[in-house]
């Protein structure tokens, strides 16, 4: 997507397929035969294999030099077997293995983003039950929640490389710079991709009803005026987005809901090779109870879903400064 330079591709333990590193591999063969012309770093895929294994913690505490034989014997293996599967399904690619031994994977991926300046980080789609949010953190959510670059989550099927990218917006107040840098930064590397796939942008977005209090009376007023002004008020600011970044109106689709609803049933329509959404980043008890809009799309759409973090849009802003 936009100055792919490094990306780092999370590589699952013992799964003969890697949905994430066909995605990296894809991406590397696009930006190679559609060179920026802003000159972007050499191209490089960091292949990052997190393993780790539960009686290490027994064994450590009958014996320190037993523990770190076992660590090593299964980072070697490991290695070993990551070697040999890129050697098989990357050969031609400039792809960097890397294999760590680690209790805490999402903040060691992250430390590794942050140490080799990566631009995107690109995770299988985990299958997340109904308590994960609660009893604990999924790796794919941790990143969602903590990287400083725009995640990449791939979904294990074939990706066709045509068609429509979509974009889940909410047009910003112009004063909240914040949204607005995230709502660009999301546009933008949507662009880049359709540039490489020659795939058509369609914007999505929800409008959340409005519910008008009760006890709120004035003659010859109904409460469903209050609602449709608030809709049309809201297709007329997406359209506006729209038109001022080259976007047809055929392509917008614009429906009443929230967003945990109105986008799946969207894509559902749509179905795009690629959905690009931004997420809020909520941490603590807040994402343990409400959880963020981007985790729940994951779960149920079949498209593969690039998120953009704020991290990542104010650092992109920083940088155009």
């Amino acid at each position: 997507m936009k100055k792919q330079g490094t990306v780092l591709v999370v590589i699952e333990p013992r799964q003969m397929r890697q949905p994430a590193l066909m995605r990296a591999l894809s991406l590397a063969m696009y930006a190679s035969s559609h060179p920026s012309k802003t000159g972007s770093r050499h191209e490089q895929i960091i292949a990052v294999m997190p393993v780790y294994d539960f009686s290490w913690d027994i064994s450590a505490v009958i014996s320190v030099e037993q523990g770190k034989r076992i660590q090593q014997d299964l980072v070697d293996k490991q290695r070993a077997w990551l070697n040999a599967y890129l050697q098989v399904n990357a050969a031609g690619y400039n792809v960097r293995p890397e294999v760590i031994w680690s209790k805490n994977p999402g903040d060691d991926i992250i430390a590794i983003a942050k140490r080799e300046r990566v631009d995107l980080i690109i995770k299988t789609a985990d299958i997340h039950g109904m308590l994960d949010s609660v009893l604990f953190t999924p790796l794919d959510w941790q990143l969602l929640r903590s990287s400083p670059v725009p995640v990449y989550i791939a979904k294990d099927q074939m990706w066709a490389p045509t068609g429509t990218i979509a974009v889940a917006i909410s047009v910003p107040d112009p004063k909240d710079h914040e949204e607005m840098a995230l709502t660009m930064r999301m546009l933008r590397e949507a662009q880049e991709l359709s540039r490489f796939t020659r795939c058509e942008i369609h914007l999505i977005n929800a409008i959340v009803p409005l519910v008008p209090p009760t006890t709120f009376e004035l003659p010859g007023y109904t409460p469903h005026i209050l609602t449709e002004e608030n809709l049309k008020d809201g297709c007329k600011q997406v359209l506006s987005f729209a038109a001022r970044h080259g976007i047809s109106p055929e392509r917008c689709h614009i429906r009443e809901g929230h967003p945990d609803e109105v986008i799946p049933a969207i894509c559902r329509d749509l179905r795009p090779t690629a959905l690009f959404i931004g997420t809020a980043a909520r941490k603590g008890l807040a994402v343990a109870l409400l959880g963020n809009i981007c985790e729940k799309v994951v779960d149920e759409i079949d498209c593969d879903i690039a998120v953009v973090t704020p991290q990542s849009a104010q650092d992109d802003t920083k940088e155009r400064a």
